[in-house]
């Protein structure tokens, strides 16, 4: 029973609230005509203000308000009193202090701004907005012996770096350089960090002298170094000041001073690497040839070696590594080419980025054994040890079968670099590892193995277009004809359903080229009528069918010019065929083929097409009795605007014989109507 009350007043209980609460109406706009109404306004206005602080005194932005409306009724003095009465119930408020000083300043009552900031830094001297505030005042009033009172009061307090770094530049802005020092010489007390004395040695190197500086860098390390501890100061920190320090001596021509500062310093803390580099670095600016290359050197091959130690599948840190061992540690080179490779394989059974870099590795160690050591014997256990190592039934790299194929057909073993290709093909088939076998073969002129390569190389991948072209190029090439039209007609075949229709289709073209290359010209065009039929009847191949039969000869006219080359000696040379009568109405039966098909199918824009490929080819090849009559059957635009549409004159009725059947009902009309009169 409790629970189920406690549950409906819950529920109703903001129900309730929202009910009785009070609408605030937005208050009128009153235009004050005299001063007994801006008297009663003002009467008003503080009662409400009054009234609703006795209810909520804590409310900090009603009495800001309430005081803001007093400042603009020109009555400062109440104003101070409700801003004083707001500081007695809430002391610690900064908006209310920089709210009653910013009055204060803008009404330019300066002393009584001066007494707010000085209560309220006494009052919060840890708020730094007060003492900003202060200090800005001041300074801008050119109270510059207030301005270092203040910094001192607030540095008495040892706040943070900010007001530190604010009263060592005000110093500086007044050029007094003996009081930077002496801020400096409180600020390191305060704050030791290697940054507070970094400044003071920066400002040191611009004012003072060699003496001072040194003086500071000497006490900024004893203090440092005793206080380490305590201040848990970084490497990074303690190798920056010491480095700087022995830069500086460097420029100071004090080499031997410097080398002494970096052996104690590496002496204390072994383990700094960054005293390391820093010594690094002095070497190669101010050291001899040979010390510098050795310290640089042996300090890589640590780097590298710590690198490879934590991560030893880091391929490129170990690519980097064998550069320096082969450079400079030729004797090594054997051992850690074997380290790169010896369990450093990727653990993924995918062909990743990883397994590349690791077989650009194994790449790297194989030549040099075979070509600096020159033992063959280790290259060839090394190319069985990677050939194992490799996942074939994942993933396989065709460049690691034919670098071993290759390296036994360099040692003459014709047999075993075959054997080894044809072991990848078993294992693994893969189209480059084909390309590279047959390659291989077309080298060594043995094209009935490349004729069964090219075989099995299809049964593999049917589908790869390029393959069945270089077929059909290696026949043409070696000159069988009919193997090369065989492939052709092989791939063209609707059997062969692995190809698809684009692929046809560029096997089709290269076949009509081919054909034109043998200078069967006819074979060609039946070839076209073929390419017409796979692609539909499409526009572009009726335009290029309709060019080629005129720019290329028939039969006979082959024949003609044989015989006449023949006759005239000049079998050797290249003569040029003239397009004839024949040719031209062979393409102007192909264009208009064309024509018809799409005006049986309806199809206007290819119609428009070709009409245009047509006037372009009677512009070339016709007269101009031709070329009239295709510029009549061009189409034409008309209609009313917005609705136009091509109209082909070859479509127009002509109405050049009677209609016979029209005569007869006009007369039979006639005659009626002649009888009824």
């Amino acid at each position: 029973m409790d629970a189920e009350v406690k549950h409906i007043s819950a529920e109703n209980i903001l129900q309730e609230v929202y009910k009785r609460r009070k609408v605030v109406k937005p208050s009128a706009k009153v235009d004050i005509l005299d001063l007994e109404e801006l008297r009663e306004l003002q009467r008003r206005k503080r009662t409400e203000y009054e009234t609703y602080l006795k209810r909520n005194r804590l409310d900090i932005g009603q009495w800001i308000r309430y005081a803001k409306f007093e400042v603009e009724q020109r009555d400062i003095r109440r104003a101070r009193s409700v801003f004083e009465r707001a500081l007695l119930v809430d002391s610690s408020h900064v908006p209310l202090w920089i709210r009653y000083i910013d009055t204060e300043i803008k009404l330019k009552n300066i002393n009584h701004a001066r007494n707010l900031m000085n209560r309220a830094v006494s009052i919060l001297p840890r708020v730094d907005k007060f003492w900003y505030k202060y200090l800005v005042i001041e300074e801008s009033l050119g109270n510059v012996e207030i301005v270092r009172s203040l910094f001192t009061r607030w540095t008495s307090l040892e706040p943070g770096t900010n007001a530190w770094d604010s009263f060592v530049d005000f110093e500086l802005r007044q050029e007094n350089w003996d009081n930077v020092r002496k801020v400096f010489a409180m600020y390191v007390l305060v704050h030791p960090q290697t940054d507070t004395w970094l400044r003071w040695v920066q400002f040191e190197t611009v004012h003072g002298d060699t003496d001072t500086v040194r003086k500071v860098y000497s006490l900024a390390l004893d203090t440092v170094v005793s206080m380490s501890e305590k201040l848990t100061i970084q490497d990074e920190d303690l190798a920056g000041l010491i480095i700087s320090f022995a830069n500086w001596e460097a420029t100071q021509q004090e080499h031997e001073r410097c080398r002494e500062l970096y052996r104690i310093s590496i002496d204390k803390w072994p383990q700094n690497q960054f005293l390391k580099e820093g010594l690094v670095e002095f070497e190669k600016r101010f050291g001899s040839s040979q010390s510098i290359e050795n310290t640089v050197i042996h300090k890589r091959r640590r780097r590298y070696e710590l690198t490879l130690q934590e991560n030893p599948h880091d391929y490129d840190t170990w690519w980097l590594y064998l550069d320096l061992i082969q450079d400079n540690f030729k004797a090594d080179l054997l051992k850690c080419l074997d380290k790169s490779v010896t369990g450093t394989q990727p653990k993924e059974n995918t062909k990743t980025l990883a397994w590349k870099s690791y077989i650009f590795l194994w790449i790297r160690y194989l030549a040099y054994v075979e070509l600096e050591c020159a033992n063959l014997d280790i290259c060839r256990q090394l190319y069985q040890r990677l050939i194992e190592l490799i996942p074939h039934k994942n993933f396989t790299f065709a460049k690691i079968w034919y670098m071993y194929s290759q390296f036994e057909l360099r040692n003459g073993d014709l047999t075993s670099a075959r054997k080894i290709l044809g072991r990848s093909l078993g294992l693994c088939p893969k189209p480059r590892i084909f390309k590279l076998y047959i390659d291989m073969e077309i080298k060594l002129r043995e094209f009935d193995r490349v004729r069964k390569l090219y075989e099995k190389f299809i049964e593999y991948d049917g589908s790869n277009v390029e393959t069945w072209m270089a077929y059909a190029d290696l026949e043409a090439n070696l000159g069988d004809r009919d193997r090369a039209t065989g492939i052709y007609e092989i791939s063209l075949d609707p059997d062969v359903t692995c190809l698809t229709q684009d692929a046809k289709l560029q096997l089709i073209q290269k076949y009509i080229d081919y054909m034109t290359s043998e200078e069967e010209f006819d074979k060609a065009r039946d070839l076209y009528e073929r390419y017409l039929r796979l692609t539909a009847f499409s526009s572009t191949i009726w335009k290029m069918y309709a060019l080629y039969a005129s720019e290329n000869p028939t039969g006979d006219q082959v024949q003609e010019l044989r015989e006449s080359a023949s006759a005239s000696g000049n079998e050797d040379e290249e003569i040029e065929f003239c397009v004839q009568d024949v040719n031209r109405q062979m393409s102007r039966g192909i264009f208009e083929r064309s024509l018809n098909h799409f005006k049986r199918l309806g199809d206007k824009e290819s119609r428009i097409a070709i009409l245009e490929e047509f006037k372009n080819y009677e512009n070339t090849f016709g007269d101009e009795e031709s070329q009239e009559k295709i510029q009549k059957r061009q189409p034409k635009l008309v209609g009313p605007p917005g609705q136009e549409e091509y109209v082909f004159p070859d479509d127009e009725v002509r109405n050049e014989v009677p209609n016979v059947s029209k005569l007869q009902a006009l007369a039979k009309k006639w005659e009626q109507n002649r009888q009824s009169e």
